[in-house]
């Protein structure tokens, strides 16, 4: 795998773990030009993980690439063993890219006694002396950056929606704390944006979707959002739009946890087309409808 020349002092190497989807690792090679590497491992009888790195040629500096779905807490460990490997090594970890950030929801404490889950898991990176991260569209950047992380956070919605190439009209949060997205999105494809109105119970989980007053009539409409599982929220604002006479209604997610119920609710729910990121590798068919878009040039120009 390795040529034998001292690539990475030129370059670098990006270490992708067991959560880089397949695609993405042949879009680094491509995209990158540099030498990728997957450590070894395995899991023991009680279902502890063992990793080792057997590099031919030791590298001065690497990227570490992670994406924490599925089993989020094997590849939150995974990503730890990593590092403490490489600092044995005495490798230089330039960043982590974080593809998908598990935990990282829970981005406040909504209810007395609750943990700020995206805390617990990602300060304990600052150990190894790791001070630049970058992920792909995560939920909230604010606790990444508390952290002390210098963060690059790219939102990839603009780039997804231009390889698509698809004529939209306007472009929507699901709710007003993702409006930033919304204005990323529309001021790079010059055309308005706005949110709807979504109302969560913090109990029950239970999302109910409110139109407001927009101006979709006749319209191509996308819903921009970092993730994705059941689809049923999703749903409830395609119905929404089209009941406010938008003429097609199409979604761009960073992050999708398909299932073959996701599949189901959406297609009923009457969506043009769904797209998607390559940060998760998807395990079941997708219908024609769901377009999974590669996002390895975005991660490299960050890279760089």
């Amino acid at each position: 795998m390795f040529s034998g020349i001292e690539i990475a002092k030129v370059l670098g190497m990006i270490v992708c773990l067991s959560g880089t989807p397949k695609s993405l690792k042949e879009g680094f090679i491509r995209e990158c030009g540099v030498e990728v590497y997957t450590p070894f491992k395995k899991y023991f009888p009680d279902e502890e993980q063992y990793l080792r790195f057997d590099f031919k040629l030791v590298p001065e500096k690497v990227a570490v690439v992670q994406s924490m779905y599925p089993e989020q807490d094997r590849k939150v460990v995974e990503l730890y063993l990593a590092l403490e490997a490489l600092s044995g090594l005495g490798v230089e970890v330039s960043e982590v890219v974080i593809l998908y950030a598990a935990y990282a929801r829970q981005d406040k404490r909504f209810l007395i006694g609750e943990p700020i889950s995206v805390k617990a898991l990602y300060q304990g990176l600052k150990l190894f002396g790791l001070n630049k991260v970058i992920t792909l569209d995560v939920h909230t950047p604010l606790p990444f950056i508390d952290i002390g992380f210098h963060l690059v956070n790219i939102i990839p919605h603009s780039y997804m929606l231009s390889r698509a190439k698809l004529k939209i009209d306007l472009v929507l949060a699901p709710d007003k704390g993702a409006m930033y997205r919304a204005e990323k999105v529309a001021k790079d494809m010059d055309v308005t944006y706005d949110y709807l109105d979504k109302y969560r119970d913090r109990v029950t989980g239970d999302v109910k979707i409110d139109a407001k007053v927009l101006d979709v009539v006749g319209k191509n409409v996308v819903i921009v959002d970092d993730i994705i599982s059941t689809g049923r929220t999703l749903a409830k604002a395609v119905e929404a739009l089209y009941r406010a006479g938008a003429n097609k209604v199409y979604a761009a997610v960073t992050h999708a946890l398909v299932s073959s119920e996701t599949i189901t609710i959406l297609s009923r729910s009457g969506i043009e087309k769904l797209l998607i990121a390559n940060t998760i590798e998807q395990r079941i068919e997708l219908p024609e409808w769901i377009q999974v878009i590669d996002v390895s040039k975005t991660l490299c120009e960050a890279l760089k």
